[in-house]
This record gives structure tokens, sequence and C-alpha cells, in this order.
């Protein structure tokens, strides 16, 4: 691995992959009195806005108040209110085309409580080596729209609204290769999950990106700008790092990102 410095001491992770179709859109739950349908608006959602939009389906649909909470160790969600309910997971009308897959409450329905708390909601993808050519949010801005208009007397007026954050990196040695277990993870499918989250990205979907996973409750949502394949952040591609010495190891290239607040 010799030339290749660790530019940032950062061991990462991301949360990624709510998004909601007319394929899994509903919550089937009863209060009490028969069955309740919820309904997720269809969309590409954070882990939070998803919890957010959980919370807001289940509650129009419902009499009771309820909570949506996350735990990002896991990430799972917790389903609370002031009285018990259930959760129809398994013989809800709408089984089919469900939410609760995504949320991460497969299996026989939730009874007996006022709080359910599920399984692993969404993707979580975890890097082998530590972020290259890292740029972070405080460093890296622009004026949104802005326009610069000069008078005839060479006096600048500059109209600006508002300030863009944006990030910037690159993931390297990404291989199913063995290698040293200590700088370079080990993980026999990491190509498989590189592309994966690749192929969420470029469809121009939010995530949320932990810089310390010992920190997962500090976090940014970012969403594709660019990559080295396209300005827009539509494509990609894995590079081979050939040119490194290194064959069947790969890297995505910088990549660009815009931070949604």
């Amino acid at each position: 691995m010799a030339g290749l410095q660790h530019e940032h001491d950062f061991i990462f992770c991301t949360i990624y992959g709510h998004t909601v179709t007319s394929q899994n859109l509903y919550l089937d739950f009863d209060e009490g009195s028969g069955e309740l349908t919820a309904e997720v608006n269809p969309g590409k959602y954070s882990l939070t806005e998803f919890a957010q939009e959980v919370k807001r389906a289940i509650d129009d649909a419902g009499t009771l108040t309820y909570t949506v909470t996350i735990d990002r160790s896991i990430p799972s969600l917790t389903i609370s209110a002031g009285a018990t309910f259930e959760l129809l997971t398994a013989t809800g009308s709408h089984a089919g085309a469900s939410v609760f897959s995504l949320s991460g409450f497969a299996g026989p329905n939730r009874v007996g409580l006022s709080s359910y708390s599920g399984a692993q909601t969404g993707s979580v993808y975890h890097p082998q080596f530590k972020l290259q050519s890292y740029v972070s949010s405080d460093d890296l801005r622009s004026s949104v729209e802005a326009s610069i208009n000069e008078s005839a007397s060479g006096e600048l007026e500059i109209v600006t609204f508002g300030t863009r954050k944006k990030v910037e990196f690159n993931f390297k040695l990404i291989t199913n290769i063995l290698m040293d277990g200590l700088i370079v993870k080990n993980n026999s499918t990491a190509l498989g999950q590189t592309r994966l989250l690749m192929q969420y990205l470029i469809t121009k979907s939010p995530f949320e990106m932990m810089y310390d996973e010992e920190d997962r409750n500090t976090f940014e949502t970012l969403l594709l700008d660019s990559t080295t394949e396209d300005s827009k952040g539509t494509s990609y591609r894995l590079k081979e790092m050939y040119d490194r010495g290194l064959p069947n190891i790969f890297e995505t290239g910088l990549m660009k990102f815009r931070v949604i607040e």
C-alpha cells in the first residue's frame, strides 16, 4: 500500500435505502377497534425523514399520538404510543405492499404493547479504508444562484440566495481480496456492497453520513452532486487501481455531495 496516505482518520459509515413506492407504502395497525391503514407518501427519504414520515402517516390514520424514534447503532426504529396498539405486520390487509419490511418490522404481528422496536431499517455501508481526498462542509461552500452586476462606474452588486454546503471525498481500496484487516478491513463482498450503494446514490436519493462510527448521532444528510464519470451525478464507474499496482482493488474516484439541511 505504499504511497497511499490516510488523509483523514474517520472510521465512517452511511445509512441509506429509504425509498417508498406504491409497492411498499401501507402500514396496517389496530388501536383496539379494528384495522386502520396508514399511507406513507412515496418518495426518497433519509433515515430521519423516513421516521418523520412514518410518524405523520400513523398519526393521521389513528387516534393515538405516536412517536417514532431512531437507534442509529443498528439502525432501527421504535414506534410508541400512550396506549397499547398492534402492528399488523403479518395479517394486515395490505401486507403485500406494506412499509414494514423497510421499517424493520417484518415477521409476526406485534401485539399487546405500547412500544415496539424493529430490526435494521434500510442499509448500512461500512467502507474498508479511511476517507481520501476529503473536504468537509466547513471548507467547501458556494453561493446559491449568485449574480454579479457591474455598474457603468465599476461598482459591483452581488445578489445571492444563501449558501450551499458541500462535501467531497473518494472511497479507495475497495476489494474482496483478503487484506491486513487493520488498515484495510476485510470484506469478501465489498465490491457488491459498494455497487449497491453507488446504484442508490446515482438515483439522487439522500443518505446519512456518520464520520465517526462510534458516534452515529452526529451526521450529515448528503445528496450526490457529481462523480468523476458524470458532472450531474447520475452515473458512476468503479476504477481498478492498476496505475498504483493494485489489480482487483478499486476506487470510486472523487465524489461531490451537497449537504441537505
